[in-house]
């Protein structure tokens, strides 16, 4: 059976506010036959299984066979900042991520410097009944955070814990789709010195968003 490309239309979300999104159109080709829904565990959710014909697709995009299913917990780990508006914002971006991926055990959890700690989200995951738990690190890149500190972390919060697994997956590192962020942040940067928008929410407040001479 010869397959034919297909056009499909991706919309990820972009935050203009706290509680406000916008959607904006990234284009894929795709083999038409390689595009299935997938159910995750008895929770209802399904997710796409999909073959990009890209050679050059991101790796995280390859596959989603193994996908978090309602027992899992999932907590999401940034540094951490004296800053309490840079801690909210990971609590909303949590919220965010529960919401469009219908995950059932989200939780938010700082390296240091404020709570919840990764040992107090790994308790919370466990008492929502998670029987394995995913630590993802909100990182750029693969330094001592990801390969030192955290891992210690997590292994002191599993000593409670003994019968709950746990893996700490790789940072946000390298993605396709980091381009289309940082463009989007760039444009509206641009947008907001020129005086045709308020400062975004990453900026609100601070008055640093101008040129400088």
């Amino acid at each position: 059976m010869s397959m034919h490309p297909m056009s499909l239309s991706l919309q990820p979300f972009t935050a203009n506010s706290i509680n406000t999104y916008s959607l904006r159109s990234t284009s894929a080709n795709y083999d038409r036959g390689f595009i299935k829904l997938v159910p995750i565990g008895s929770s209802g959710h399904w997710v796409t299984n999909f073959r990009p014909n890209s050679a050059s697709r991101p790796e995280t995009s390859v596959g989603h066979d193994c996908v978090v299913g309602e027992n899992d917990g999932v907590i999401i780990v940034d540094h951490g900042s004296r800053r309490q508006e840079s801690n909210l914002m990971l609590h909303d971006f949590v919220s965010m991520f529960k919401a469009r991926t219908c995950y059932n055990i989200v939780e938010p959890a700082h390296m240091e410097l404020a709570e919840p700690t990764i040992k107090e989200a790994f308790g919370k995951c466990v008492q929502q009944g998670a029987s394995r738990i995913i630590v993802s690190p909100y990182f750029l890149s693969p330094g001592r955070h990801w390969k030192q500190d955290i891992p210690s972390l997590a292994s002191e919060a599993s000593k409670e814990h003994s019968s709950v697994p746990y893996i700490i997956t790789a940072p946000l590192g390298l993605h396709e789709l980091m381009v289309d962020i940082m463009n989007d942040r760039i444009k509206y940067c641009l947008r907001h010195a020129a005086g045709g928008v308020d400062e975004c929410t990453v900026c609100a407040g601070t008055g640093k968003c101008h040129f400088y001479s």
